[in-house]
């Protein structure tokens, strides 16, 4: 794959993404008023469990592909609990986003993505490259903060 298309790729993907992301809010959030919050989230992430499966066991042959001893002591302790933050963010998500609409919600949950996100990079966190938060960068954030403040008031 020449390395246009790789990024083209890359962008449809993230765009799906975000497709899934902003529909899922307001279907999970349908759900936890029927049901409750809690099993909700809980059945999102049962649901998306399977299709997460599948795409394991092709990538890994079946978890044959990853030496998962020698992983087990050179992973840092940090790097297995991403699932936690997914599993409160997907709880939080349900319990919102009927209250204060998806627009809303969804751009609070995006602005303070790309504000950790910048801070992250800045300090090299969590071992990432580190990326200067320059004047350019922080206008942005600026106009991001401005735009959800203007969604939220009008």
């Amino acid at each position: 794959m020449s390395g246009l298309s790789e990024v083209w790729l890359g962008v449809v993907l993230l765009i799906i993404g975000g497709v899934c992301t902003g529909v899922q809010g307001p279907m999970n959030g349908r759900l936890a008023i029927s049901t409750s919050g809690s099993f909700s989230a809980f059945l999102s992430f049962a649901l998306g469990f399977w299709p997460l499966l599948i795409y394991f066991l092709a990538d890994t042959k079946g978890g044959k592909t990853v030496d998962w001893a020698h992983q087990a002591k050179a992973t840092p302790w940090y790097a297995w609990l991403g699932g936690v933050f997914g599993g409160i963010f997907v709880l939080i998500l349900t319990l919102v986003i009927h209250r204060r609409g998806a627009a809303i919600t969804n751009g609070v949950i995006v602005v303070s993505q790309l504000i950790v996100s910048v801070i992250i990079d800045a300090l090299g966190a969590l071992e990432t490259t580190k990326r200067e938060c320059t004047g350019l960068r922080g206008g942005g954030l600026a106009c991001m903060i401005v735009g959800i403040t203007l969604v939220t008031l009008f």
